[in-house]
C-alpha cells in the first residue's frame, strides 16, 4: 500500500471531500465548504541492513480547510492515529479571501518497515 493510499483510508471515514495535492474545482463555486488537502513531505529511509532499506519514515501533512472558522474541525488527529501515524506540528494557515477558507495544517509522521 502506497503512503496516499494509506493516508486516503485513514481520513476516508471522516467522510469529507480530499484530494492529494490540491483541491482542483472547475469553478470556485463547486469548492466545498470543508474539506481536506494532504500530501507528502519527504520520505527517507531510516535504515538499512545488507545494503537494502529496511525502515522508511514519511513526513505527510494534512490540512483542512473551512469556511466556518477553525473551531468544530473533524478529529483528523484521531483518524491519522488510529491509522498508526504519529502526529507532529500543526500551524494555522493564512485566510484566504478568494474562497473564504481558513486553514490548519498538520503534520504526521508513519514509519515502515520495507
Amino acid at each position: 500500500m502506497t503512503i496516499w493510499e494509506r493516508i486516503y483510508n485513514a481520513l476516508a471515514p471522516l467522510g469529507l471531500p480530499m484530494a492529494a495535492g490540491a483541491m482542483i474545482v472547475d469553478s470556485e463555486s463547486e469548492r466545498p465548504d470543508t474539506y481536506l488537502v494532504y500530501f507528502l513531505v519527504s520520505s527517507p529511509p531510516v535504515q538499512h541492513a545488507d545494503d537494502n532499506e529496511t525502515l522508511r519514515s514519511y513526513l505527510v501533512q494534512v490540512s483542512v480547510y473551512s469556511r466556518n472558522g477553525l473551531k468544530n474541525l473533524p478529529d483528523i488527529a484521531g483518524a491519522m492515529k488510529t491509522a498508526g501515524f504519529t502526529q507532529g506540528a500543526r500551524r494555522e494557515l493564512p485566510y484566504n479571501p478568494e474562497t473564504r477558507h481558513y486553514g490548519l495544517a498538520m503534520d504526521f509522521n508513519y514509519l515502515e518497515e520495507e
